[in-house]
């Protein structure tokens, strides 16, 4: 990005030179925004399986635990 600045600075004033402007603000916002290291990490939310959930993956197996 520093290059474009630097690119950007050197063009003569106009209008493309605004429109570059415009642009490189445009992209360190976008930039911002989405970098995943600007907000602090966290574990995802994960919700305890309820039993009805489960009694697909356990075929013969019973979600309530065994029986006698």
């Amino acid at each position: 990005m520093s290059a474009v600045r630097t690119r950007v600075e050197a063009m003569p004033p106009g209008h493309t030179k605004t429109e570059a402007e415009a642009w490189i603000s445009w992209a360190a916002a976008t930039v911002e925004r989405l970098d995943p290291l600007n907000t602090p990490p966290r574990l995802p939310d994960i919700p305890k399986p309820q039993a009805d959930e489960l009694k697909p993956l356990l075929g013969h197996w019973s979600p309530y635990g065994p029986t006698c």
